[in-house]
Order: C-alpha cells, then sequence, then structure tokens
C-alpha cells in the first residue's frame, strides 16, 4: 500500500470533454454527479449515457475500466510480480468492493451564474486500511522466517522467495479485509460543478480526488 497518489482525477478528467450543458429544464448538478459516481463505483453508465452527449456504453465502460485498473495497480499490486490472470482477480475484487460504496447525493445549491456545489453524503470503509494492516502482520510473519532461516538461497533468491510468499497471499488478505469491512460514520462532502468558457460542466478535480479519499479512507494508509 503507497501513499495516496494523484491519479484518481483521470478519470474525471477523460469524461469532461462529453458533457453538454444544452437541455430545456437547465443543468442537472445533483443529476450529474449522481451518475458520475454511480459510473466510477457502480460501473453503471445508464445515467451517465443520459448526461454525456456523445457517449457510448463501451467507452463510458473502459473509462471506469480504467479507473479500476489505475487504482489497483497503484495501491494494490504495487511492487508484485503477478500474472495477467493473477492481476484480473484482483481488478473484479476491487470492482466488487467499490460496489459497495455507500453515498447519497443531496441538492446542488447554485452558488454562480454557472456554478454549482453538490452536497455528497457518504459512509468511509476501512476495507484497504484492514487490508494494509494484515500485509503488516503478514511481513513481521516473514521477517520471522527470514530470521529462522526459512529461505535458502543467495540475498537475491531469498528476496524473491519473500515476494512471492507475499504476494501468493495478497489476494486472500485483500478478499478477508472486504469479507471483515465495516463502514464508519456518515460524512458530508461537497462537490464544486462548474461551466468553462465554452459552457462544458465538470466537477472539480480536487473536491472528487478528495471524495475518493475519504470514502476510501486513503489518507490513513501510511507511505
Amino acid at each position: 500500500m503507497g501513499r495516496v497518489k494523484r491519479f484518481i482525477p483521470v478519470f474525471i478528467i477523460c469524461v469532461v470533454p462529453f458533457i453538454m450543458v444544452s437541455c430545456k429544464g437547465g443543468f442537472d448538478a445533483s443529476g450529474y454527479t449522481g451518475a458520475i459516481l454511480d459510473l466510477q463505483f457502480q460501473g453503471d453508465t445508464g445515467s451517465a449515457r443520459a448526461m454525456v452527449a456523445g457517449a457510448t456504453q463501451e467507452n463510458l465502460r473502459d473509462m471506469y475500466q480504467d479507473f479500476i485498473n489505475n487504482f489497483v495497480a497503484g495501491y494494490i499490486t504495487d511492487g508484485m510480480d503477478i500474472s495477467e490472470e493473477e492481476t484480473k482477480e484482483f481488478t473484479e475484487l476491487a470492482a466488487t468492493v467499490f460496489s459497495t460504496m455507500q453515498y447519497e447525493v443531496g441538492e446542488a445549491k447554485k452558488t454562480g451564474r454557472k456554478e454549482y456545489e453538490v452536497p455528497v453524503v457518504i459512509r468511509p470503509v476501512d476495507t484497504f486500511l484492514r487490508y494494509k494492516d494484515l500485509l503488516a502482520e503478514d511481513a513481521i510473519r516473514i521477517s520471522g522466517k527470514i530470521k529462522g532461516g526459512k529461505y535458502q538461497g543467495t540475498d537475491e533468491e531469498i528476496q524473491s522467495q519473500v515476494m512471492t510468499e507475499i504476494t501468493n497471499h495478497a489476494y486472500d488478505l485483500l478478499e478477508k479485509a472486504y469479507e471483515d469491512s465495516e463502514f464508519g460514520d456518515k460524512q458530508t462532502v461537497i462537490l464544486k460543478v462548474k461551466a468553462d468558457t465554452s459552457d462544458i460542466y465538470s466537477i472539480n478535480e480536487e473536491d472528487m480526488d478528495n471524495l475518493i479519499v475519504k470514502i476510501l479512507r486513503l489518507d490513513e494508509i501510511g507511505g
């Protein structure tokens, strides 16, 4: 598990060019925000397709998958030498974790001519904190085996054996962390939604980054 990384907003950046403003009833900031969150966490392309002009189910699905893949590479399998099939297993489990996220989009408040603040009530989940702790416990166990001479060979060979053992346990540890997960108290996160000079609306990147960090409690994971 690493420090909080900045790849997360890339998903939103990919979506932004498709967003259109023109609609008879005016821009629905809450509906747009909900559609983006549902796509990002649930992989639900239905609402997003209704809000995003020119987007197909396929390219929205690709954006969702890219978000999951980036998260897995940055937070779960970073530093591991694993096969494509093993990576797929981690990705599917991460998608399952994301699908359980609890959030509720509130009524948007207009703060400017083309600016809104949208409250989102979240319940943070401790899955990845549990995973970090389980990895730490596993590292202590493996360290004991190293000191006890349970691994044989050169330093390089021993290091390879250690990494193999860590990798072999990682999926089971993440699965256990998911099964034991608990949700915390409700928190409200504000997302600012604003149109640019071309009347294209988007969610503020730092606000979305903050929501993801808080709902997954990534800020509590040490570097």
